[in-house]
Parts: C-alpha cells; sequence; structure tokens
C-alpha cells in the first residue's frame, strides 16, 4: 500500500519577493484617523518584504479595528472605511498596501501622475503614442 505524502517539497512554487508600501488614498476624517493610518504606514513600512502582501492583512485588520474594512485582493490590501449607523458607505478605498517594484499609488495630497498622450523615449518612435 502506498503511503500519501505532503504537497510541501522543494519543488513547490516560491513568489518573488514584494516591496510593501501603503499610499493613503483619501483625506483622512480627523486626527484619530490620521494617527491610525501612521501607524499601519509604520507597520507597513516595517515589514516591507514579503513573499505575499496579503499576509500584512490580518495584522493591518487587527491594528485598524472594527470602523475599517481589510480585505486583499490578487496582490494588495485594500482598506476603507466601513459603514457606520446612520453613515452612508463609502465604496473608495481608504488605503492600499501595494508592491512598490511593480504599482505606483499615490497619496491623497500628492499631484496625480500626467496622463494622455505623450512623445515616446525611443527615438526610432517619433509618433505619439497613447498611455
Amino acid at each position: 500500500m502506498l503511503k500519501s505524502t505532503p504537497f510541501a517539497t522543494s519543488s513547490a512554487p516560491t513568489w518573488a519577493a514584494q516591496e510593501a508600501y501603503l499610499a493613503i488614498e483619501q483625506k483622512p476624517r480627523d486626527e484619530a484617523e490620521k494617527r491610525l493610518l501612521e501607524q499601519a504606514r509604520a507597520y507597513v513600512q516595517a515589514h516591507a518584504h514579503q513573499a505575499d502582501l496579503r499576509d500584512l492583512a490580518l495584522a493591518l485588520r487587527e491594528l485598524m479595528g472594527a470602523g475599517y474594512l481589510v480585505g486583499g485582493g490578487g496582490s494588495h490590501v485594500w482598506m476603507k472605511r466601513a459603514q457606520g449607523a446612520g453613515d452612508q458607505a463609502v465604496p473608495e478605498r481608504l488605503a492600499i498596501v501595494a508592491d512598490r517594484l511593480t504599482t505606483a499609488f499615490r497619496d491623497w495630497f500628492e499631484s496625480k501622475l500626467p496622463t494622455g498622450p505623450r512623445r515616446s523615449s525611443r527615438p526610432e518612435q517619433s509618433h505619439v503614442c497613447q498611455v
């Protein structure tokens, strides 16, 4: 009779290293929320090198508390304000934890990156490229 073997072997897939950062996409509504988001940013900075950013979600959920929703996507963690009694739900993200090596989310107070047509940086492509 054959014995079953666990799947954890040296040939198990590994994830590329990710460098976590927190982008606060909405202005904090008060000083308490600002301090909470600063604590979240400090936590993410202290744990920046991750195999999977979603591993930060549980600690951030505990840090943010019951007034916030924290969840994960494919390779990021999002934070939203929870709907309170009488408050309207805020569908927009409050903040996002993403990989600095592959994304460019910005804080609410930073200027937006330019969009629209731009000239190619490659001399062989002198026509306008769409972004």
